[in-house]
């Protein structure tokens, strides 16, 4: 239906949600599917070999897929997935390369070993929630800013925007260090 060129089209109006930073469309987020349109589910941790009696991570049970990811530059940087109505729904940053972050060895395919826990875990969440929504019709689009270092930009997005799927850190209550106080030594 023309959706994400109309997200593209309009891609002021989502720079504009992203705090007036120039944020570029990569492309339509899709995945592997079937003859009959299906999205092909996988389950990777049933293919690793936990001889270490690994528990899974709280994403790590899937259903995951194959994520067919627009090109991405390989720089640092800040990324944004959209859904169909232009919702942000989650804010990430990739330090050393937006490609490889979205790539094989990120959320677009997941590692059996990153189902466990000490794995990657956000790979799973992400690649999850991705693959729910476009098993049930959903549609997400990819921005990217070129960033470096992306730090405190991803930081000041999340804050800002608190996205769906990111993990609310801003909820958390502060945690201060630890002050030691000794009574002073009575003199002898």
């Amino acid at each position: 239906d023309g959706w994400a060129d109309r997200a593209r089209e309009g891609d002021h109006v989502v720079m504009k949600l992203l705090v007036d930073t120039p944020f570029e469309l990569a492309g339509e987020l899709e995945a592997n599917r079937d003859g009959d349109g299906a999205v092909v589910l996988d389950s990777p941790h049933l293919r690793f070999d936990n001889r270490r009696g690994l528990a899974l991570n709280p994403h790590g049970l899937g259903p995951f897929s194959r994520l067919i990811v627009p090109g991405l530059p390989d720089r640092p940087g800040v990324y944004a997935v959209l859904s169909r109505d232009l919702v942000v729904a989650y804010i990430g940053r990739a330090r050393d390369s937006l490609r490889t972050r979205w790539g094989r060895r990120g959320y677009a395919v997941i590692d059996p070993r990153n189902c466990f826990i000490g794995g990657q875990s956000t790979n799973c969440h992400i690649n999850g929630l991705i693959t729910a929504g476009l098993s049930q019709g959903e549609g997400y689009t990819l921005w990217f800013h070129a960033i470096d270092p992306p730090d405190d930009l991803e930081g000041n997005l999340r804050w800002g925007l608190r996205p769906s799927w990111n993990i609310h850190l801003y909820n958390m209550v502060p945690i201060f260090p630890r002050l030691h106080c000794r009574r002073p030594r009575a003199s002898r």
